[in-house]
């Protein structure tokens, strides 16, 4: 690993000499012996001095050691809020002991489950009921005898300190035992990061038992400043600890981003507020994933405060990561930098670290490491785990399970945990970044995301806590407007409040649980349909789609329709209604009134295309613009190599790895053109594409500019001046991005694939004309290769071929004649015809969307596979972004070449070595076959088993026996196909061909992660 990717991952520090926690309280107590420590805001409000605070301790310490309790002994601390809890901490400390926070409150089964797992020699309580055979001993400050004399004990950096049972544990509870020397380490790092004088006032505002009090509760007493105490409960209730705060001047305390955000709602609410919290300096908030528009809103509100977003498990000293909050941030607030003398470093599954840009598992080490889980040694050897790394300190490191990625900055950012992944209808899903999203929306406060199962699919689900005039429906737009359309959750829920875990963190479980209660009393009572056309049909989606209700002008799509769903629902509409139409007919009439008026006859038929022919001719026509165009463009085009590259697609399988070819083997400056909310977002698409893929480097980022835009759009959405702007900026264009959906018509595919490329034409012959290369597909011409007596040259025009059959193929063959007709009449337009593009060696991430993905991952997943040869070329993604971007750099853009990988596979084939596409699957006859992939569809439905399944069930491929002919469903390129063309560019450019066991091993271990 490189010395620049450590430089991102820590830094050593040097402190001086270690000392533990407790000594540094009484070095403190020797400077500052009459000033207020500890602060206990009660009925009877309490103060100790430094000095009456150590003795104390002092006289507690002592007590404990004559009852037997000694170095390395683990002690429940079952006591409250109150002057005791530190003054139990600091004694044990001062003897060595391990102190453990519990909470008296605590269910009398989860108490005895910890009390099992400690099997301390005492209980230290403050008086509650502890049901317990073992010694209990009651700690009142008023009957401790205080004490000048400290024990001397000075425990060593490795030795353990405090246990914290895990949040969220269920079954045995986990104890997390720290050790001295990361506790110090953490305090010495706050007081240089706080800049701490001894005027700190701290307040605990957190669950004593969450370990953020640690440090609320002792470190000001390092510094010399004074720790405040609230009362059992009071950091829950906003109002009380505003109050607390503004009383005691509080300057420094901790929020978790629930009650963070809860905050920022009463001080907008009640302005008077703000002047109460005027006090505080310094914030941390930490615990779960901050949220963005509630930091920079309170930072806006109380002036000269600074947030600090922190990070880091109970297995690590409290935290050890931290970014200070500027205000640049925007809506991705980082990580941060590990503190001082701790490491983090991402890296994959194989915990090879990972260069900066690149996404995996954060592992953290340094001082901050814990020394694992109490009795449990399996689960400490599971996640701490020997440090491959020489340049990290110490023997072990700790997987956190967190993903993330270190930015050009150095700064870690958090992309997710990867038990918080999921997958609705075979796509894997980010729920964090459904959160962020729905926490954008104006009014929403919190908001978590999680899946339902309703109908046999996973469903996505978001609660939100927000304010009133927030509604489900508002807060959906807000979702709709932002995300994918499988990350629009079917079901949004607005609540008063989320709920809260005892430490202030959202309760899944009892979310989890609201949502069910909620989703089946939306559901249960019926709603009346009746016998009317549209009614009925109105009553399938509604059922289709498992919404409590569905009225005759609901939009189809907008309710979470997409097209498995519209399969079902045509399916059902066929059976039960017994009209004949097509899923394109949902997407067309998109209401159950429309859908209703086509079938009864006063609008278009459905389930009828007859004049689809008619409509392709007319859209294969240039219009006179264009045509006027195309004939100006004669003898005007720049022939150098492109400075400046529009790349269409930049976010997909192809678009992706060709803006990274781009940017790697040339000069040129590429500005992509992708759908978005907005050019940032735009923008974080493409990064996030590179990233997933392993491709992106930071050092590119300044040649590559985003636009959001929309090929269906006029002008892609833009207006008239950045169009005109960019269109003079750009040498060429590079349009790669294309609607592909299998089950859809050609009218589905019509507005991105025809209307938006004829736009991208009317770009590159604005201004100045530019070479257009345009990517479609062997698909265009398959069909009728087939039936031809020999391949077919890459000048074959389509005009002499018949129309493919499936939509999208049909929308890529009028989208190229109309651009042959335009280079005709003088338009520089290069045409790439690709083949069957598949996953590359260097990372074998395949196009989940591919029919020849689907088909593969049904073997592997099914471990059955037909038992009919499927021949096909297999494609390299890389393969064929190399080509498209030597096209670019040709000095006569003016061609057509057919890339594919020559030599054909069989994509049903298997072998020894194990590494044929099929992998061991065993080959069994198509009905056998199909058996199965039904029964996984039926038990998986919106998985990719389902897609395929409706896929293999609609596509008009059927043999005589009403089975798929396999033997068909791919096209076998190499022999229906010359490329001559792409051989020529091959050779002028020094391309090579790699062999495809390497492409083919990497892909299959996706299909087996």
């Amino acid at each position: 690993m490189s010395e620049a990717i450590w430089q991102l991952a820590g830094s050593a520090v040097d402190h001086g000499p270690y000392r533990p926690v407790a000594a540094l309280i009484e070095d403190q107590t020797d400077r500052t012996p009459d000033r207020p420590a500890v602060i206990h805001r009660s009925s009877r409000e309490t103060t100790l001095t430094y000095a009456e605070f150590d003795a104390l301790a002092n006289g507690l310490a002592a007590e404990l050691t004559a009852t037997g309790l000694g170095t390395g002994d683990m002690v429940p601390v079952v006591i409250g809020n109150s002057e005791e809890l530190p003054l139990c901490m600091v004694a044990l400390m001062k003897i060595g002991a391990v102190f453990t926070l519990c909470d008296p409150a605590w269910p009398e089964e989860r108490l005895r489950a910890v009390l099992e797992v400690l099997a301390p020699k005492l209980v230290l309580t403050s008086g509650c009921a502890v049901r317990t055979e073992l010694p209990v001993r009651v700690v009142s400050a008023r009957d401790i005898t205080p004490s000048p004399h400290r024990p001397g004990l000075l425990p060593g950096p490795d030795q353990p300190v405090y246990g914290v049972f895990t949040s969220g544990t269920t079954g045995t509870p986990k104890c997390a035992v720290n050790l001295h020397g990361g506790l110090t380490n953490r305090f010495r790092f706050m007081s240089r990061h706080f800049r701490a004088n001894g005027e700190e006032v701290v307040l605990q505002n957190s669950r004593h038992t969450f370990d953020s009090a640690i440090w609320q509760l002792l470190w000001p007493l390092t510094t010399g400043g004074r720790t405040v105490i609230p009362e059992p409960g009071e950091f829950l209730d906003l109002e009380r600890t505003v109050e607390t705060i503004d009383r005691y001047r509080v300057t420094v305390t901790d929020f978790v981003p629930a009650i963070l955000g809860m905050l920022v709602t009463l001080l907008e609410a009640v302005p008077e507020s703000v002047a109460k919290v005027a006090s505080l300096r310094h914030l941390v908030v930490g615990g779960e994933e901050i949220i963005p528009h509630a930091a920079h809103r309170l930072r806006a509100l109380v002036r000269g405060l600074e947030i600090s977003n922190g990070y880091g498990p109970s297995e690590a000293s409290i935290g050890m990561v931290f970014h200070r909050i500027d205000g640049t941030e925007g809506d991705r607030i980082p990580l941060g930098r590990p503190i001082d003398n701790c490491y983090a470093v991402v890296t994959d599954e194989e915990l090879r670290p990972l260069p900066p840009g690149s996404t995996g598992e954060i592992l953290i080490g340094g001082a901050c490491i814990g020394a694992g889980y109490l009795g449990d040694p399996d689960r400490t050897a599971e996640v701490f785990v020997p440090n491959p790394f020489p340049a990290v300190p110490g023997e072990r490191l700790y997987r956190t399970g967190d993903l993330g990625w270190y930015d050009e900055e150095g700064l870690l950012r958090f992309t997710g945990r990867r038990d918080r992944q999921t997958k609705v209808d075979g796509v894997r899903i980010e729920l964090a970044e459904i959160e962020t999203t729905a926490e954008g929306c104006p009014g929403v406060v919190q908001a978590k995301a999680l899946t339902v199962r309703r109908a046999g699919r996973n469903r996505l689900v978001v609660a939100a806590a927000a304010e009133e005039n927030t509604t489900p429906a508002v807060l959906r737009a807000h979702l709709a407007a932002r995300l994918p359309r499988v990350q629009v959750p079917q079901h949004c829920f607005v609540l008063q409040s989320l709920p809260l875990t005892d430490n202030g963190k959202v309760d899944l479980g009892a979310l989890r649980g609201l949502v069910e209660e909620k989703l089946e009393s939306e559901t249960r009572p019926a709603t009346h349909y009746g016998d009317a056309l549209e009614e009925r049909i109105a009553k399938v989606l509604c059922d289709v789609l498992g919404l409590p209700h569905f009225d005759a002008r609901d939009d189809f799509l907008a309710q979470g329709g997409d097209s498995l769903s519209a399969l079902g629902a045509a399916i059902r509409i066929r059976d039960e209604l017994g009209v004949q139409l097509g899923i394109s007919d949902l997407y067309r009439h998109r209401t159950p009134a429309a859908l209703a008026a086509a079938l009864s006859g006063s609008a278009p038929q459905a389930g009828q295309d007859t004049d689809t022919g008619a409509l392709m001719e007319r859209d294969a026509a240039l219009d006179v613009e264009l045509t006027e165009l195309a004939k100006a463009a004669v003898g005007r085009t720049v022939t150098a190599p492109p400075g400046t590259v529009l790349v269409t697609g930049g976010a997909g399988f192809v678009g992706a790895r060709t803006v990274h070819r781009l940017l790697t083997s040339t000069e040129a400056r590429v500005i992509c053109l992708v759908r978005g909310r907005d050019d940032a977002h735009a923008r974080d698409r493409v990064v996030h594409t590179l990233r997933s893929q392993g491709l992106w480097d930071e050092s590119l980022a300044g040649r590559l500019e985003v636009h959001r835009g929309d090929l269906g759009e006029p002008l892609f959405g833009w207006a008239p001046e950045t169009w005109d702007s960019l269109a003079a900026d750009c040498d060429a264009v590079l349009n790669i991005a294309a609607m592909v959906n299998f089950l859809l018509d050609y009218r589905a595919h019509r507005p991105a694939n025809v209307h938006g490329t004829a736009e991208v034409l009317r770009f590159a012959l604005t201004g100045r004309p530019k070479p257009l290369h345009h990517v479609s597909t062997l698909g265009v011409l398959d069909h009728h290769a087939v039936r031809s007596d020999r391949p077919l040259d890459e000048d074959f025009d389509p005009s002499d071929a018949p129309a493919p059959t499936s939509g999208y193929s049909r929308s890529k063959w009028v989208a190229e004649r109309m651009l042959l007709e335009a280079r005709r009449l003088g338009a520089p337009v290069t045409l790439y015809r690709l083949g069957e593009v598949m996953p590359a060696a260097d990372n074998g991430v395949p196009n989940r969307k591919a029919l020849t993905h689907l088909l593969l991952s049904a073997f592997h997943r099914l471990e059955l596979r037909p038992s009919v040869p499927m021949y096909s070329d297999y494609t390299p993604v890389d393969f064929t972004a190399e080509r498209l971007v030597c096209g670019l750099l040709e000095p006569a853009p003016a061609a057509v070449h057919h890339i594919f990988r020559p030599g054909s596979v069989d994509f049903t084939a298997s072998d020894p070595a194990d590494t044929g596409p099929a992998g061991t699957s065993r080959p069994v006859p198509p009905a056998e076959f199909m058996a199965a992939l039904s029964a996984e569809a039926e038990r998986e439905q919106g998985s990719a088993a389902a897609v395929l399944h409706a896929l293999l069930t609609t596509l008009p491929v059927t043999g005589a026996d009403g089975l798929p002919e396999f033997g068909r469903l791919l096209a076998d390129n190499s022999a229906l196909f010359t490329r001559d063309s792409c051989a020529a560019l091959e050779a002028r450019h020094g391309l090579t061909e790699r062999p495809l066991a390497a492409a083919i091993a990497a892909y299959r271990s996706t299909l087996t992660a």
